[in-house]
């Protein structure tokens, strides 16, 4: 079940009707989130996958810091008040994909949000793009293949999933400004979940989308293992691995 289908159920388990807002266009993305953000009391969460084409509103925009408001803090993100968030207390968590650690902007990002007090870290994979405040309202895609595009779902019963979701991966997640290395087989934790993905039999698209990253990432990532491997193609990459016992 994907982690989509996952949310789904969750909010129909309920038992409540979950009220919903649907936002269409990047301004009205924007503006939203602008206002839902400067409401926030407590504590933000995000999940910033890097998408192949990043738009105007995409989350991604969380590693590329706009222009500040003030020297030296990060920018606004879809309009999300990041550094007044901060100013305010306000607990602030964003995850994103490891290949960020390769982006000088993502690692500058990170050190300037860490500075301000909030927290970045990174995991192999990112099921969605996603905000949640306060654990009472989310911001989700609302077609995952328009940036301009919005969900706002608003009830701690329905966004309880999406925290949980959000806390299983910051728990296997390691600080950005931290190094995460590669294991004793010189695979690094992406390297391990593309091959599932292309055991499969998925296309680069397929697996850009599940793991959250864009496709020349995939095939960066897929000539690495096949190195590794000592594999000519993908299925003798998956074959080898599967034999040595990696894809458990």
């Amino acid at each position: 079940m994907t982690a989509a289908l996952k949310v789904t159920a969750a909010i129909e388990a309920t038992g409540r009707r979950a009220r919903v807002e649907e936002l269409l266009g990047a301004d009205a993305v924007r503006a939203r989130l602008a206002g839902l953000g400067t409401g926030a009391a407590s504590q933000v969460l995000v999940l910033a996958p890097e998408d192949g084409e990043p738009g105007p509103t995409e989350l991604t925009e969380l590693t590329e810091p706009a222009e500040p408001s003030k020297p030296g803090e990060p920018g606004e993100p879809d309009g999300l008040p990041v550094a007044e968030l901060l100013r305010r207390g306000v607990e602030l968590r964003v995850l994103l994909v490891d290949t960020a650690r390769h982006r000088p902007a993502a690692v500058e990002y990170a050190r300037r949000l860490t500075e301000l007090g909030g927290q970045v870290r990174t995991v192999p994979a990112l099921p969605l793009r996603m905000v949640v405040l306060d654990r009472e309202t989310a911001v989700l895609p609302l077609d995952p293949a328009r940036a301009d595009t919005a969900t706002v779902l608003h009830g701690r019963g329905p966004v309880a999933a999406l925290c949980a979701l959000f806390e299983g991966l910051w728990h296997g997640a390691a600080p950005l400004r931290r190094p995460r290395g590669r294991d004793r087989n010189g695979m690094a934790a992406q390297h391990y979940a593309l091959l599932r993905i292309l055991q499969q039999g998925d296309t680069d698209v397929v697996a850009a989308r599940k793991l959250g990253i864009s496709e020349r990432t995939v095939r960066r990532l897929t000539a690495e293992a096949l190195e590794v491997l000592g594999a000519r193609s993908r299925f003798q990459a998956g074959a080898r691995a599967a034999e040595r016992g990696w894809l458990r």
